[in-house]
C-alpha cells in the first residue's frame, strides 16, 4: 500500500511542477496554446496519461522536450502502479493460502500429540474405530 501512496504523491507533484512549469515556459510567447493554468494543467495531464488529445500543444523547444520527459514519465508511473498493484493482490493470495496452510499443519500436530497421549485402551478403541469405518466403505464400494 504504501508504493501505492508514494506514487500518488510523486505523481500529483509531477502534475503539479509540470503544469506550473510548462506554464511558465509557454505562456510568454505569442503564438502559444498554453496561456493559462487550465490550459497547462490540461495539457500535462491529457500528456501524463498517455491520452494527448493534442488540441493543446507547446510550441517551444523546451516545452517539446518536457512533453516528452513527461511522455516516458507517465509511461513509467502506470507501469509501476499496475505492477505494485499485481504484486500486492498476488501476495495477498499467496499470505492467504500460507495461513491455510500453517492452520491445517498446527490442526495435525494438535491432533497427534492427542493421539500420543492416549492410553493403551483408548488406542485400541480408536483403531477398532478405523477399521469398522473402512470395512463400511468397502463394503459400501462393492455394492455400488
Amino acid at each position: 500500500m504504501k508504493i501505492l501512496i508514494s506514487l500518488l504523491v510523486i505523481f500529483t507533484l509531477i502534475i503539479g511542477c509540470s503544469g506550473i512549469g510548462i506554464y511558465l515556459i509557454e505562456s510568454p510567447h505569442k503564438d502559444a496554446q498554453i496561456t493559462n493554468l487550465i490550459d497547462a494543467f490540461w495539457w500535462v495531464s491529457a500528456t501524463v496519461t498517455t491520452v494527448g488529445y493534442g488540441d493543446v500543444v507547446p510550441i517551444t523547444e523546451t516545452g517539446r522536450i518536457l512533453g516528452i520527459g513527461l511522455m516516458f514519465v507517465g509511461i513509467s508511473i502506470i507501469s509501476i502502479f499496475i505492477s505494485a498493484l499485481g504484486a500486492r493482490l498476488i501476495g495477498s493470495r499467496l499470505k492467504k493460502r500460507e495461513t491455510i496452510e500453517s492452520d491445517t499443519k498446527s490442526l495435525i500436530i494438535k491432533k497427534i500429540l492427542e493421539i500420543e497421549r492416549l492410553e493403551k485402551h483408548e488406542v485400541n478403541l480408536l483403531i477398532n474405530m478405523v477399521k469398522d469405518l473402512h470395512d463400511e466403505l468397502h463394503d459400501k464400494d462393492k455394492s455400488t
